[in-house]
């Protein structure tokens, strides 16, 4: 749209250099940008700059964001600023999952199926509940076969992420759940804000997920 209008005001410059012109064609651009230049741009960005004003701080993922990233990152941002907290949250999580996932194939499956091994053998302490173990060979079968909340867990005791950040992104995965699935629990622009600065801080900021 802005690009359409910058080669009206173009060809008016054009015009305004010639010596002779005509001026019915000058009076057509004018009179086309006068008239709906303010609902085409003006109005639509004001009511963006509005909007995003608040939530200008989510766009700091970006920086830390790799290329595999920035597609799911840009679009869940975009839900964001049109109000779609919901949506917003479920393909940042995503993203923010892909980081993990392909931090493990490169510190290497075996040790994330060695880390899951030892915690199902514990019996006491913060891990006794965790009863599973895997056998991963492939960033696919992590992909499909190991849920979130375990991954969290597994990567915890790999020392990827403390126990309080394990909280804060359980957290996080709640409100990526309460997102996907009906329910009376709403996304606030506060929920959206916190969700975004765990993951940004906790997974995309921290040294332990740079790949």
């Amino acid at each position: 749209m802005i690009s359409s209008y910058h080669d009206l005001f173009d060809s008016i410059l054009t015009y305004s250099l010639k010596s002779s012109f005509r001026k019915n064609s000058v009076l057509t651009d004018t009179d086309f940008i006068i008239s709906n230049i303010s609902n085409d741009i003006i109005k639509p960005l004001y009511k963006y700059s509005i909007i995003s004003s608040d939530l200008s701080s989510i766009y700091s993922i970006l920086t830390n964001a790799n290329e595999s990233e920035i597609d799911f990152l840009e679009e869940s941002i975009n839900c964001a600023i049109l109000g779609y907290y919901r949506a917003s949250i479920i393909l940042a999580w995503s993203a923010a999952v892909d980081r993990i996932h392909r931090t493990i194939e490169k510190c290497g499956f075996d040790k994330f199926n060695t880390a899951s091994n030892e915690i199902k053998l514990k019996t006491e302490g913060r891990y006794k509940r965790f009863n599973k173990s895997y056998n991963i060979s492939s960033l696919s079968d992590l992909r499909m076969t190991v849920f979130d909340n375990d991954l969290l867990w597994v990567i915890e005791y790999m020392d990827l992420i403390d126990g309080n950040q394990h909280d804060r992104l359980s957290i996080c995965f709640t409100m990526r759940n309460n997102s996907a699935h009906p329910g009376e629990a709403i996304i606030s622009k506060e929920n959206l804000l916190s969700f975004y600065s765990d993951i940004d801080n906790y997974i995309f900021l921290n040294n332990n997920f740079l790949i």
